[in-house]
């Protein structure tokens, strides 16, 4: 995006933080490359803003929106139809109009597959899952269609059930993980800093971190897997590749993925 004009069409993302975000940076650049005239923009919405904020997304004609936390349940009632990928998961992270209708979709799932395709992860592999909320649980959806052997782990144990439910339906195996090939972070935890539990925090050699935080520095549980000689990986990884199918959705075009990475990398 170069300029702005009277025909410019507007994305946002709404959530609560959003302070973090650096998917502005990512779609601008996308839309520049590729010639869209459209802007993006991260708003702080409070959950009892929510509905107002997505009422107007068709307000001001927007081109859509994604939805990040703690919406990505909450806007599954506020839209007028969903995708199978959205119903699947039970969370939306990408809005968009078709034929007047606001479609709620979801990208998380499948972007986490490419991270999994990236780390080697195959049918079988022992997985710890860290959470219970909207980026939980398409990171169940995507292990489940890898069909892992899944442990799910959150500080509530109705939510970690239903979440471990979900992967089942999808093609996991449930399982008590004892020495997990792959560790997923799905909480917010180490946005600020914080730890994970300990057993997270003690990989070693030949296991993966995931961490779907993302950030300038690496997170207390990246920086601790890649100081024991574990593979560790941060977030950006998923945001692009979710980012791309969600320029996808908005615009009918191929997304400039190379762009988009390149802008998340110089942005963090």
């Amino acid at each position: 995006m170069t300029s702005l004009t009277a025909a410019t069409r507007l994305v946002c993302l709404l959530g609560h933080p959003v302070g973090h975000s650096v998917s502005p940076q990512i779609h601008n650049a996308a839309f520049a490359a590729a010639g869209i005239d459209a802007a993006y923009l991260a708003c702080d919405v409070a959950e009892s803003q929510l509905a107002a904020a997505v009422a107007g997304l068709r307000g001001l004609g927007a081109l859509g929106a994604n939805i990040t936390v703690p919406h990505k349940r909450a806007v599954l009632d506020l839209v007028d139809e969903l995708t199978d990928e959205a119903r699947a998961v039970g969370a939306a992270n990408t809005l968009w109009f078709r034929d007047g209708r606001l479609v709620g979709d979801n990208t998380d799932a499948s972007g986490l597959g490419d991270v999994l395709d990236d780390v080697g992860i195959e049918a079988g592999d022992p997985v710890v899952l860290f959470g219970a909320g909207g980026a939980a649980r398409a990171a169940a959806v995507a292990l489940g269609r890898r069909q892992a052997n899944l442990e799910v782990v959150a500080r509530r144990q109705l939510a970690a059930a239903e979440v471990a439910a979900l992967a089942t339906a999808a093609g996991a195996t449930p399982t008590t993980a004892g020495r997990p090939r792959l560790v997923i972070n799905a909480t917010p935890l180490g946005l600020h800093g914080e730890p994970l539990p300990q057993r997270f925090m003690d990989l070693a050699a030949g296991q993966v971190a995931l961490d779907l935080v993302y950030g300038a520095t690496a997170t207390p549980f990246v920086a601790a897997a890649r100081a024991a000689g574990a593979q560790a990986l941060d977030g950006r990884g998923m945001l692009v590749a979710q980012a791309a199918r969600s320029f996808q959705r908005w615009t009918g075009r191929m997304p400039p993925r190379a762009v988009m990475t390149a802008a998340a990398a110089a942005a963090l």
